[in-house]
């Protein structure tokens, strides 16, 4: 009985040192009141960028993509996602288009444009429209592609610093494929 009630003990006063701090990952953590993640949906497949959609030539595809955040603010933020491919040259093989069907073109490093207004919670979708008949596949990415992602790197994650606000990606599900087929 005397063992168990030490062992007891040690295992009360071991977790009183290795308990978590709740208010790093609150919303009243002061260090993150202005830090903001930007990403992909990809409900089916949570963890990695499996999720794959198709097009045809002609046509457009819808890829949401979520702004998070706890606050509304006085400010907007802007972040840029990007499309890369290997086998499709964008303005020849695809478009990159706003809901109305308008061509976008890239604004930052090829990056296109998206506004958060007021920092507000959302969903708002990339268009791509397939528009000749070549057949590949490319990516709508939420970061750079000639940035290399690392969990371990929180640098590595940032998509917009400015003096009010950063924007961040995920280093999982931070890009989609979308096959034109």
């Amino acid at each position: 009985m005397k063992k168990l009630l030490f062992l007891l003990e040690i295992l009360l006063v071991s977790l009183s040192f290795t308990s978590c701090n709740d208010d790093e990952w609150s919303n009243d953590n002061a260090e993150m009141a202005h830090v903001y993640y930007y990403g992909l949906g990809n409900v089916k497949y949570p963890g990695g960028n499996e999720l794959k959609y198709n097009v045809t030539m002609g046509n457009t595809v819808a890829i949401p993509t979520y702004f998070f955040s706890a606050f509304t603010r006085s400010y907007s933020p802007e972040v840029w996602y990007y499309t890369s491919s290997k086998d499709l040259i964008e303005g020849v093989d695809y478009q990159v288009t706003d809901s109305l069907g308008q061509v976008l073109k890239p604004v930052h490093n090829g990056g296109y444009s998206m506004i958060w207004p007021y920092a507000k919670q959302g969903m708002q979708s990339v268009y791509i429209k397939a528009v000749s008949n070549k057949k590949g596949s490319l990516r709508v990415l939420t970061q750079d592609p000639t940035v290399t992602m690392t969990s371990d790197n929180v640098a590595s994650t940032s998509i917009t610093i400015t003096d009010e606000y950063e924007v961040r990606a995920f280093t999982e599900n931070y890009y989609v494929t979308v096959n034109v087929n």
